[in-house]
């Protein structure tokens, strides 16, 4: 039965490959019991974190009237601001912001407890002591202290290696830090030891800035976010997320009363001076009519008059209106209010004026939240300086243009009311100087009404104005830890110390460069035979085939015995060539024990030592003689009785010896002798086993392999090289030896295709 590199049985199985590792499954238990021990040791040594969360909605008040949309304020149109959420998100998670969140919190100062394998921080109710620091340098972050209370009214400061005892509320100055120690809410004289240190709240903004805060929109193009914190005190990260969301409405609430505090100081300048002017006209009309004693105006003059005052009012209008259209100019042109907002357009009705207006003031806005972070030489906020210098010029522009057409409206008016003027002509001068004053304080009062107004439209709004974003899901925590996590933390201890036994054994498998499995001479024997097995045998037993005892051993020889009777068809196997690689692979064993198993079934063996470089057959079979194949081979008169010898262990058995050993035995096998000798056995003996030298060594199995009928090539597990099996695997490819077969030795357990061919399955 051949077996090839194409013969599908070749494969191990998966039941063979899993029994390989099965084998060692106490080493597996060993590992997996440290893996899992590992992961438990390493949890007790981590602070467990919790995850706080919280959901915002953040609302779009891109129309500037919020929730006062339709009530009394909705006309004022002085508040837009356009928000998105992914500017809201920035906003939320600047520095600056979040280092107000860490002052408010008092978290420059940590605490904790040191446990056996970890530690454990201490904040809120659970504080026995509060460090209130008035004073810190930079060097004092590097220092670690501790407290400890003695009584209600003392503690102790540790500081290195030196303890100092204070009372409660008393100044601490040193020269890196000045401190106040006060009573925690968790106070209590327990003689623990509280270790706390400073911390650069600078830094701790930017980590939380940077990675701690994670802030995320619930879905795509969505107002609502989410905030998220990991903190190992759970309170903590709830407060955090409680005054940062305090904190951003309050930011958004001061930034949105900017506006109408710039427009409410420019109406109090604008009422300041119309007071003054308003009071000048008033006591003169009071004083012309003292001193012309005007009582009433005729019926006549009175018509001309209201036609007059419809002309009079909507030029007062025009003229309201150019006035501040004049200072609003004067404000944009004005040096001091270069980078401040514009003034409300009040009454004005240009469309694009009030776009132009609003754009200015959001990129005014926009240009002071990016100073309190950045300087004046950020690109950023350069860019947005020439935004505000294009828009100005705009707006000036749009100005000048509203204030010609405004212009060009008060000349017809003035030309209409000049009409009912030449009317007038006909009342009294008295009258008519009265109603020239009146008109001017009809004017005045106009403006000075209109004005305070709207202050006070701009003060109410002001009042009213409410946070821009809402809370959904207050901020919550879930009980149990996001990190570490548990079931993660085990299956990887799990995995480890299933990987470590599994890497070890296929490491060491892969390094081991010895035959340990059948298949590793299958695949290059394509031309060769397996003719068996044998398991392995007691050190210094040479001979294991005995007459009226059987062993496993003993049944795989027999086993290979009948293998012989088939594996040649075309000729008897008479003559048997046992060969191997290299020496101690237990050719010479399996001669001798073949032999006797040949025998035992009335067959008369011989058996050649012809290892005549090293011999050691006759002295594994006990026997002791002079004369060998060495000396028959050298002679001409010494014939085949003269060396042959019967062997004790079987009546059957033959024993020719080595002999003399030559220094020249390659030569002695060139003997023409050679031949008589094979030819004269093959007629005596049933069979002729020839014990050669190793092939790996030296060439004299081939010297003899043309007198064989088959070559036997034993390979030893655990012993053989798997790269000297080229040289079997290139003698089956060039035919250098007759009818090859191999027969592996020294099977043991661990050779999980052990016995294969016995039809058993054997102990070893």
């Amino acid at each position: 039965m051949a077996y090839n590199k194409q013969n599908p049985t070749n494969s191990p199985d998966v039941k063979a490959q899993i029994m390989k590792y099965a084998k060692y499954w106490y080493f597996f238990g060993l590992a997996l019991l440290l893996g899992l021990g590992g992961a438990w040791f390493y949890l007790q040594t981590q602070v467990p974190k919790y995850k706080v969360t919280s959901s915002l909605l953040v609302q779009d008040d891109s129309k500037g009237d919020g929730l006062l949309k339709g009530t009394a304020f909705s006309d004022l149109n002085m508040f837009k601001t356009s928000k998105t959420v992914d500017d809201e998100m920035e906003v939320m998670r600047s520095r600056d912001l979040i280092y107000k969140v860490l002052s408010d919190l008092k978290m420059n100062v940590r605490y904790h407890y040191n446990l056996p394998l970890k530690t454990q921080e201490l904040y809120g109710k659970n504080l026995p002591m509060e460090v209130v620091v008035d004073k810190l340098t930079d060097k004092a972050r590097a220092l670690k202290l501790t407290l400890r209370a003695i009584n209600n009214d003392q503690f102790v400061l540790g500081e290195k290696d030196k303890e100092t005892i204070y009372r409660f509320g008393n100044k601490i100055t040193r020269p890196q830090f000045t401190i106040v120690v006060q009573k925690g809410e968790g106070f209590e004289v327990s003689g623990k030891t509280v270790h706390f240190g400073f911390v650069d709240l600078y830094q701790l903004a930017q980590a939380y800035s940077s990675s701690g805060l994670v802030i995320l929109p619930v879905i795509k193009d969505a107002n609502t976010i989410v905030l998220s914190v990991l903190d190992a005190i759970p309170q903590r990260g709830v407060d955090m997320l409680n005054t940062l969301i305090y904190r951003y409405n309050l930011e958004n609430v001061s930034n949105k009363n900017l506006m109408a505090l710039n427009t409410i100081k420019f109406i109090d300048g604008k009422l300041k001076m119309l007071t003054s002017n308003l009071s000048g006209v008033e006591q003169d009309v009071e004083n012309y009519k003292r001193n012309n004693r005007i009582t009433e105006l005729s019926a006549d003059a009175q018509m001309n008059l209201q036609s007059s005052g419809n002309y009079n009012d909507q030029l007062s209008t025009s003229e309201v209106q150019l006035s501040l259209i004049q200072s609003i100019i004067s404000y944009l042109k004005n040096a001091d209010s270069e980078f401040e907002l514009v003034p409300s357009t009040l009454g004005l009705k240009d469309p694009t004026l009030l776009n132009l207006t609003e754009k200015y003031n959001n990129l005014q806005i926009e240009r002071q939240k990016l100073l309190r972070n950045s300087s004046v030489s950020n690109p950023l906020v350069i860019n947005l300086t020439e935004q505000l210098t294009s828009l100005k010029g705009s707006l000036l522009e749009n100005l000048s243009m509203i204030r010609r057409g405004l212009t060009l409206e008060k000349n017809k008016l003035n030309s209409k009311s000049s009409q009912f003027a030449a009317k007038l002509n006909s009342v009294p001068v008295i009258e008519r100087g009265l109603l020239e004053r009146s008109r001017e304080q009809s004017v005045k009062t106009t403006l000075y009404q209109y004005l305070l107004q709207k202050r006070e439209e701009t003060e109410l709004s002001l009042s009213a104005t409410i946070p821009t974003s809402q809370i959904i899901d207050r901020p919550a925590y879930n009980p149990t830890p996001a990190k570490p996590k548990v079931q993660m933390i085990y299956m990887l201890g799990m995995i480890a110390g299933l990987f470590v036994p599994f890497s070890v054994i296929y490491v060491k498998d892969k390094m081991n460069n010895k035959v340990k499995d059948i298949y590793d001479v299958e695949y290059i024997a394509i031309n060769g035979k397996i003719l068996g097995e044998l398991s392995h045998k007691a050190i210094g037993e040479s001979i294991v085939v005995h007459k009226d005892k059987s062993t496993t051993i003993s049944e795989l020889f027999r086993y290979i015995r009948s293998n012989l009777q088939f594996m040649n068809t075309n000729k008897s196997n008479k003559v048997l060539l046992v060969t191997s690689t290299t020496k101690g692979e237990g050719k010479t064993f399996f001669s001798i024990n073949l032999g006797i198993t040949l025998s035992l079934v009335e067959k008369k063996v011989a058996i050649l030592e012809f290892d005549l470089r090293k011999p050691d057959l006759l002295n594994n079979m006990n026997i002791k003689t002079k004369l060998g194949l060495s000396d028959y081979l050298k002679s001409e008169t010494m014939v085949i009785d003269d060396i042959l010898i019967k062997a004790p262990q079987s009546d059957n058995l033959y024993v020719i010896g080595c002999g003399e050993i030559s220094e020249s035995p390659a030569e002695i096998l060139m003997s023409h002798k050679l031949k008589i000798l094979f030819h004269e056995l093959k007629k005596r003996f049933d069979y002729v086993i020839v014990d050669t030298s190793p092939i790996g060594h030296v060439a004299d199995a081939f010297t003899l392999a043309e007198y064989a009928d088959s070559s036997i090539y034993l390979v030893r597990y655990n012993y053989t090289n798997k790269a000297d099996l080229a040289i079997f695997e290139e003698i089956c490819e060039n035919r250098r030896l007759i009818n090859p077969m191999i027969v592996f030795n020294d099977a043991k357990k661990e050779n999980k295709n052990a016995y294969r061919y016995g039809g058993y399955a054997y102990p070893g």
